[in-house]
């Protein structure tokens, strides 16, 4: 998700990030910068989204349902975000705004928060390379809206990238009336029709959380320019509703649903969720990562290095699985990316020859 915010407090790249905004600051030149320090953001971007990958799924691995295994980093995060804003920042909790700011407010909280849960909730259904395909999407869909709402003509690469990324939704979907006679090919029709419909649920929920996550950025975007509204502050309020959300659910479903305390126990004092529970801490780790990438790099270069979750888990699935990848589900992942690098460099070059006739014209 790529979402340009300038002005923002470097002190919180310290403050683990729940949404992932890409944050365009101007940075210091340097006469002469190494390899590693010119590359330093892509590394950053690129060690990231390999932490949120693995973690999620070393924890389907473990047989951890994963909004459990979550819990204590939406926790230690909402710990975090109170003692940085009131005993660091001085920040208020609460200030009179404007009904609009109040109304962006509740869409990006809503949409952050079941756009978040929605990815997870979908991984029951779809295979990890499935799923980071179709929630890459997000990129395309985000252009497409931006071009809607600012009444932007669309251009040749937007266009070419949007028809790319159906194109390849559909090779990962690979509905039965399209791919039926293809046999030799795909896997799909040799489903049972539960495992099929399963499947069809799976794309349902990961497409809505890639279209809530492009509303999130866009109202982000608004909320950081118009209303120039603390990052701290909608951080806290997106780890404050997930957590509420999760304990709120598990509550239900060991009172209401399963036998209990016995049960609660046995789910969660187990080595299990210790391990599965610890590594999701590392996601705190990777938020401190993102925000420091995007300090570092442009936005089209750090949406292109994050997309390479979409190559992590196809490695970690084919590898350490019995569950492969098929040829029309690779084919699919293949074009979802090259869409995201049309869009990206497109948008990088543009910005470019922007900065450029500005330098120009200040010279003059």
């Amino acid at each position: 998700m790529t979402m340009e915010v300038k002005d923002v407090d470097h002190k919180e790249e310290f403050i683990a990030p729940l949404i992932e905004p890409t944050v365009n600051i101007s940075k210091p030149v340097e006469l002469s910068p190494t390899i590693i320090q010119r590359f330093s953001g892509i590394l950053y971007a690129l060690l990231a989204t390999f932490l949120f990958t693995i973690s999620i799924f070393v924890t389907k691995q473990l047989k951890i349902e994963l909004l459990h295994a979550l819990l204590p980093r939406f926790l230690f995060q909402t710990i975090l975000l109170i003692i940085y804003m009131k005993l660091i920042k001085h920040y208020s909790f609460y200030r009179q705004s404007e009904k609009q700011e109040i109304f962006f407010l509740l869409m990006n909280v809503f949409c952050a928060a079941t756009g978040f849960l929605a990815f997870f909730l979908a991984y029951s259904y779809l295979p990890l390379p499935d799923l980071t395909t179709v929630r890459n999407t997000q990129v395309i869909w985000t252009a497409v809206l931006t071009a809607i709402i600012y009444r932007e003509r669309p251009s040749i690469p937007v266009i070419l990238a949007t028809l790319l990324t159906m194109i390849g939704v559909i090779c990962v979907a690979q509905p039965k009336f399209l791919f039926d006679k293809t046999s030799n090919m795909t896997t799909i029709n040799k489903m049972s029709n539960d495992d099929y419909h399963q499947r069809l649920i799976g794309l349902s929920i990961v497409l809505y959380c890639s279209i809530a996550m492009t509303i999130m950025v866009i109202s982000n975007k608004h909320l950081f320019t118009k209303y120039k509204t603390k990052q701290s502050l909608i951080q806290l309020q997106f780890t404050f509703v997930l957590s509420c959300i999760v304990i709120t659910r598990i509550f239900y479903k060991y009172y209401f649903l399963i036998d209990g305390i016995q049960s609660l126990k046995n789910d969660f004092l187990n080595w299990r969720y210790l391990c599965a529970s610890s590594i999701c801490l590392l996601q705190i780790i990777s938020s401190i990562l993102i925000q420091k990438a995007v300090k570092r790099e442009h936005p089209s270069v750090f949406t292109i290095a994050q997309s390479s979750d979409i190559l992590f888990s196809i490695i970690l699935q084919n590898v350490f699985t019995s569950i492969k990848s098929n040829i029309l589900s690779l084919f699919g992942s293949i074009l979802v990316l090259t869409s995201i690098l049309i869009v990206s460099g497109f948008k990088l070059i543009n910005d470019r020859k922007t900065k450029k006739c500005t330098t120009e014209i200040q010279s003059n």
